[in-house]
């Protein structure tokens, strides 16, 4: 809300922040309830297991990376 009276480009700004607590929240209590089953199961992983996740995430945050530089080279067109 403070920095709503800086940028002054907001038609709703009490909309806006109702709407983004709300979909915080609602993340944040979702990600709490799921967080003991994530970790219960990531303390009974295998390492080697979870070395491979780690390789698997690693590589999609290069591919993710690179999608900025394919974009140009390929001369996609992003509207």
């Amino acid at each position: 809300m403070i920095c709503s009276v800086f940028v002054r480009h907001l038609d709703h700004p009490w909309l806006f922040a109702t709407r983004l607590g709300v979909v915080t929240g609602l993340v944040t209590g979702f990600g709490m309830a799921c967080s003991p089953e994530i970790e219960h199961y990531a303390d009974h992983m295998p390492a080697r297991r979870m070395g491979v996740f780690g390789v698997v995430l690693m590589f999609c945050g290069f591919a993710l990376q690179s999608v900025q530089y394919w974009i140009v080279v390929l001369d996609v067109h992003v509207s």
